[in-house]
């Protein structure tokens, strides 16, 4: 495969071991979540907390089968082209497996789709289950203050002139 696709395993498996870690510590910014129901805040953290893990065991799983793959495997040309037949291509070993001669880059592929439908699912799961503890009628935190200031969510001051004041003057 490409650098550009190697550098996106390694970047995606990045992620996935912050995933799992803010899981398995329950930290992070992945609970920074607002307008959680009243008394439901421990729930929805402990329910964060096993999606998070399961999430982020996934993802690893899904991004180590692509690093994995393309470690001991090549896609290169294997029959060039002539003139009538069109050049062949397809996974070539790069260091030999031993026992884990099974692991093919067809395994690794089934590996990687299975572990992406987890990781999919698992989102799915994490937005439908958010969408219970959060409280649709408050308005975010953020908004309260500019709204009660201004009046607007506009900005102000970039629309106030001076020309205004040195008229009356």
């Amino acid at each position: 495969m490409t650098g550009s696709f190697a550098m996106f395993d390694w970047l995606l498996l990045a992620i996935s071991f912050y995933v799992l870690y803010a899981g398995i510590v329950g930290k992070g910014r992945l609970y920074s979540v607002e307008n959680i129901k009243e008394g439901m805040e421990e729930e929805f953290k402990s329910l964060s907390r096993r999606i998070y893990i399961f999430l982020g065991i996934a993802m690893v799983i899904n991004s180590g089968a692509s690093i994995l793959r393309n470690m001991f495997f090549a896609y290169q040309e294997i029959t060039p082209a002539t003139d009538t037949v069109a050049a062949v291509f397809g996974w070539v070993t790069i260091k030999d497996l031993g026992a884990f001669s099974f692991l093919t880059p067809s395994v690794f592929d089934i590996i990687s789709y299975v572990a992406l439908a987890l990781t999919l699912g698992l989102i799915v799961l994490l937005v439908v289950k958010m969408r219970k503890y959060i409280d649709k009628t408050a308005q975010p935190k953020g908004k309260q203050g500019n709204a009660a200031r201004a009046g607007s969510s506009m900005p102000s001051s970039a629309f106030d002139f001076d020309e205004d004041k040195n008229k009356n003057q």
